[in-house]
């Protein structure tokens, strides 16, 4: 699959400075200095270190986290249009070609592809360095494998069927055609190579709180074993990875506190509730989320926050609704990981002036929280639906919106909601509430369509609103563009099917009248 990796040419990897994961330290990254190439690398374990930080290092480039908010949120119901750039505009109004930029996958395949180079020559590297120890391999095997897994989970939630390789690529004399994998077999292919590496996962990086946040941990493992197992529906399996990561002391976690919630998780960083998130700062820069939310140096972001959102809190006092987004003139800014709020009273009726943009380019993106534990393992239990099943969903539920709703007496929820039906819509009504703008709306949403099959259901009563708000396009349009499930998902860029002759366009975009063939 040349195209996949024709920006990288020969994997390279060198020793300079990380500086998103701990300012004060110097961590790894990658270059282009084709002076290092693969086959004169892997000596020591200096070397699988460096090649594990051009892993995450590769999750911070600019294409990366842009795939991230595009992929997960441009197309959901949270937000609409400001002053977005034609390729978002298309994505927004349902015009998706597959000459699209947001349609190319190569930042993904880029991280893949570091990932397969440290887990074929890692172990190797036992053989020169005494001082690489069997459990030093099985702690990086656990890291590459995961960050590996997590780009393959979005690419399938994003495009269905997509190659799935597992070899590195190294130079052009490579032959790398290769076809589409089912997308679910994808997921229980890596799912079985997660458990193989799943108790050699570093349980925490001692003393070392930022390496214990923006590196896996066996924590980020299990909660990405269990994302993968609930969109694949297999709910006992989510249910059990989700008290894993409950129910183990190593590495403790915590919600944040209400006071201060929204400052303490999205502007600061490294909260007691984080499990895994990229580190940007003033080094290495979210241009992404400065480009689409805005920041002081973008007085117009690509996107505003729907208005239709304050339909979701029907408690004005919740602290997603006072501190994700504020309606201002009939524009909806948003807040998260922008601004931060100087009133700490949380009775106090708040206006513009109690909130401080910052620089959003600095702002770390969260990956996973501990907020996502509850929360998975309180879908699994509602779609399980057994009487006790749906008194600890939503007892789950409540851990997250007690928090957001300190004012409320505690499992104000509980007695509430009784029918299956009932739970599992409050289980998506509380993941929005609490995920807003966090890049998973959409991928929520075609969860649930994958589960129930009712496109009436998605499109009607979550998608509709938001595009009759937009106005640019009559209910018809929109309707006809998203009459197959497959239409939820991107297409295939056209420059890869030009260089792949072995991939297959995603149906839809092939017999879509409303959309052009490719």
């Amino acid at each position: 699959m040349k195209s996949i990796f024709s920006k990288i040419g020969k994997l390279t990897l060198v020793l300079p400075l990380f500086c998103g994961v701990a300012a004060c330290e110097d961590w790894f990254t990658l270059t282009p200095d084709t002076a290092m190439v693969a086959q004169d690398f892997w000596k020591d374990k200096k070397d699988v270190e460096s090649a594990m930080g051009a892993c995450y290092r590769s999750m911070l480039e600019g294409g990366f986290m842009e795939r991230l908010i595009a992929w997960g949120e441009v197309r959901a119901d949270n937000m609409i249009p400001f002053s977005p750039n034609q390729e978002t505009s298309d994505l927004l109004n349902l015009n998706i070609k597959a000459a699209n930029g947001y349609t190319s996958w190569g930042d993904f395949y880029r991280t893949i592809n570091y990932c397969n180079a440290l887990i074929a020559n890692a172990p190797g590297v036992q053989a020169t360095d005494p001082d690489f120890s069997p459990k030093d391999l099985m702690a990086y095997m656990a890291e590459a494998k995961t960050v590996r897994a997590f780009c393959y989970f979005v690419l399938v939630r994003t495009f269905g069927d997509v190659p799935y390789i597992t070899e590195p690529y190294l130079d052009d004399s490579q032959n790398y055609e290769t076809p589409q994998t089912d997308r679910d077999e994808i997921l229980r292919l890596l799912l079985e190579d997660l458990k193989t590496v799943e108790e050699g996962a570093p349980a925490l990086f001692e003393e070392n709180v930022p390496y214990t946040k923006a590196r896996v941990t066996q924590k980020t493992l299990w909660t990405l074993m269990a994302d993968m197992y609930l969109w694949l529906e297999d709910y006992d399996n989510c249910v059990d990875y989700c008290d894993k990561v409950l129910n183990t002391t190593s590495n403790p976690l915590q919600l944040t506190t209400a006071l201060n919630y929204s400052n303490t998780m999205f502007y600061s960083g490294y909260s007691k509730e984080s499990l895994w998130e990229l580190p940007f700062d003033n080094y290495t820069n979210n241009n992404a989320l400065n480009d689409f939310y805005g920041g002081t140096t973008q007085s117009s972001p690509r996107l505003r926050a729907y208005e239709g959102l304050n339909t979701l809190f029907n408690v004005g006092n919740d602290l997603r609704y006072r501190d994700s987004y504020r309606m201002e003139n009939g524009t909806g800014i948003v807040l998260k990981y922008v601004y931060t709020c100087s009133q700490p009273n949380l009775l106090a009726n708040l206006t513009m002036n109690d909130f401080s943009m910052g620089d959003s380019r600095n702002r770390h993106w969260i990956l996973y929280r501990l907020s996502d534990v509850y929360l998975m393992k309180a879908e699994a239990l509602a779609c399980r639906g057994g009487s006790a099943d749906l008194d600890e969903a939503v007892r789950m539920v409540s851990m997250t919106y007690d928090r957001a709703n300190p004012l409320l007496a505690p499992g104000s929820l509980i007695g509430q909601y009784s029918s299956q039906s009932d739970v599992i819509d409050l289980v998506l009504d509380e993941r929005q509430r609490e995920f807003l703008f966090e890049g998973k709306r959409y991928f929520d949403l075609l969860r649930r369509l994958r589960r129930t099959k009712d496109l009436n259901d998605v499109v009607n009563n979550y998608l509709s609103n938001r595009y009759k708000a937009m106005t640019t396009m009559q209910e018809n349009v929109y309707k006809s563009k998203l009459s197959d499930i497959e239409a939820f998902y991107l297409p295939i860029n056209e420059n890869e099917l030009r260089l792949n002759t072995l991939l297959v366009q995603n149906k839809f975009y092939m017999t879509s009248s409303d959309i052009s063939k490719n």
